[in-house]
């Protein structure tokens, strides 16, 4: 053996020997950071003509179990999902308090029945009942600060999944440009393990934004897919593109997030999202805080109208000069037909003493007043004839009201004790909410009586359209409708489940005794439906189809 060869075989041990060292050093300094993939140096002998000729290091690569990797990945994904919805679902619920305390949202609407209950045992106690007035309005106030947090909560998550967004387009930028760094290395064998390590650290962040599954490229570097398989890295990057707007929204008018694959088209990324933050925000955004204050709506709907219940039932004494009800969105002779029982609208002096009587009988279609018959068309003209103009009854813009002549007179309403009025469950004050306690702008009782005979006073050619989201939260489609001709429910319903000019194939609406209108999907269909834009208007009322059916 000549001496160069003792030489150089004595040269590449240390040589090898220094490159195992500073591959421990790197793992030993390296032992607390997070995301630290360690190094191994594959060492190698060599030899020369059948004799050995030292040792060489062909390369440093990072200890890495695929199978391992890919489980924690998706574990750390599924985390991420989980923990953003968390963090958002629990800012919800403490806008709430604790249900079972007392000084929470439910204790408060406990009280209201409370303090409501006391008057009764104390009908003439001012104190008592401004109590009870100063609780229900308390309780109105903090449902109505509730709903704006939770839009608060929903525009929050909306901002976020427009920075996160951000973040999968710069991290995809990032892994596709070390991937060209590790190919370069590995092509003239120099160390890539300090690229590929940072890659590994960014793979884990993409991997807490959204589901990705990753393959080992020959050149080096990785290929970077969706859950779906979108080629979200590796041949190029895809870019994500979000529309944004940082107003707080009003139901379901949040952008979809989109994806354009190196050379490809470009289209929804909902598809793609299972898990990672991304998705546990859009959950919460579109899912399962909307269903909150869904919720909350409901509760509220059903206290009002329990409260107008009572107070509809009842009359001020000495009672008001003049009865002024809700917007119940319909034309009058519609919001008049259907009623049965009786009930009585009467007027009277300051001392209580009665001036005038119309008795209102409703039975089968027909109805009278003071035995004289009338049609939903001629019923305000015979009522008022029936006052002799100790008051006067009109209706404009969805409006019902009764107003005394004289001004120290007092108009109120009482039903029949043994056959009381009734229509959706609801008397003949109760239902136009001629006195009620708790008063709103728009329609906020969804049962309005009407039957597929009536006429709903759309105009034909108005427009509403129905956008669908997938289980996943992708739109899959925009859909217009048109109000059709003939002016009746029937007609609008076929219009709305037809296959063709409507939703039939996604759904069905269907209209319940008590007039409230449902949508159903198709059997199988795990879609959901939202309304994406309404322009049509009723007359007289003003209002929209959404708003009359909620």
């Amino acid at each position: 053996m000549s001496l160069n060869l003792i030489m150089n075989t004595s040269t590449s041990g240390l040589m090898a020997a220094q490159t195992q060292l500073r591959v421990v050093s790197d793992n030993v300094a390296n032992v607390n950071t997070p995301g630290y993939v360690r190094k191994i140096a594959d060492q190698v002998a060599m030899t020369s003509q059948g004799v050995g000729s030292g040792v060489d290091v062909v390369r440093v690569r990072l200890a890495t179990d695929r199978f391992l990797q890919a489980a924690a990945m998706s574990a750390s994904s599924e985390a991420a999902r989980q923990g953003v919805r968390y963090d958002l679902y629990d800012r919800v619920q403490s806008l709430f308090g604790d249900p079972g305390g007392t000084s929470g949202f439910f204790a408060q609407v406990d009280s209201v029945f409370a303090g409501f209950t006391g008057l009764a045992e104390q009908p003439t106690s001012t104190p008592l009942r401004q109590d009870a007035l100063y609780k229900a309005k308390a309780v109105f106030d903090e449902a109505a600060r509730i709903s704006t947090q939770i839009q608060l909560v929903r525009a929050d998550a909306n901002s976020r999944i427009r920075g996160g967004v951000d973040q999968v387009n710069d991290l995809l930028r990032e892994i596709e440009a070390l991937n060209d760094e590790i190919a370069r290395s590995r092509a003239t064998a120099s160390d890539a393990s300090g690229p590929e390590s940072v890659q590994a650290a960014l793979l884990g962040e993409l991997g807490k934004l959204m589901d990705v599954r990753t393959s080992v490229r020959d050149l080096g570097g990785v290929t970077v897919r969706s859950g779906s398989g979108t080629l979200l890295a590796g041949r190029g990057h895809a870019v994500l593109e979000y529309s944004y707007s940082g107003e707080v929204q009003a139901e379901t008018t949040f952008g979809d997030i989109f994806v354009t694959e190196p050379g490809g088209a470009r289209r929804s990324l909902m598809d793609d999202l299972t898990s990672g933050e991304l998705r546990g925000l859009v959950q919460v955004r579109d899912t399962e805080a909307p269903a909150a204050a869904e919720r909350l709506a409901e509760l509220m709907t059903r206290v009002a109208d329990e409260l107008n219940r009572a107070h509809n039932a009842n009359s001020a004494a000495p009672p008001p000069n003049r009865l002024t009800g809700r917007n119940v969105g319909q034309a009058f002779e519609t919001a008049i037909a259907g009623f049965t029982g009786n009930s009585n609208v009467v007027v009277t002096n300051a001392a209580g003493v009665v001036q005038a009587r119309a008795a209102i009988a409703f039975s089968g279609g027909t109805m009278t007043v003071n035995g004289v018959p009338a049609t939903p068309a001629t019923f305000l003209a015979t009522l008022n004839a029936q006052l002799g103009g100790a008051a006067t009854a009109s209706f404009a813009n969805g409006v019902l009201s009764l107003q005394a002549s004289t001004g120290t007179n007092g108009v109120a309403v009482a039903d029949d004790p043994v056959a009381p009025s009734s229509k959706t469950g609801r008397g003949f004050s109760h239902f136009f909410g001629l006195n009620d306690l708790v008063t709103s702008s728009a329609p906020a009782v969804y049962e309005t009586g009407m039957t597929a005979a009536s006429q709903h006073g759309f105009a034909a050619g108005q427009t509403l359209s129905f956008r669908f989201f997938a289980s996943h939260g992708g739109v899959m489609r925009d859909i217009q409708v048109a109000v059709p001709p003939g002016g009746d429910m029937a007609s609008l319903l076929a219009q709305l489940n037809s296959p063709v000019s409507g939703v039939g194939r996604f759904g069905s609406f269907t209209l319940d005794n008590n007039g409230a209108l449902t949508f159903a999907n198709v059997p199988g269909g795990d879609w959901r439906m939202a309304i994406a834009s309404d322009q049509t208007v009723q007359a007289p009322s003003g209002v929209s189809l959404t708003a009359l059916f909620g």
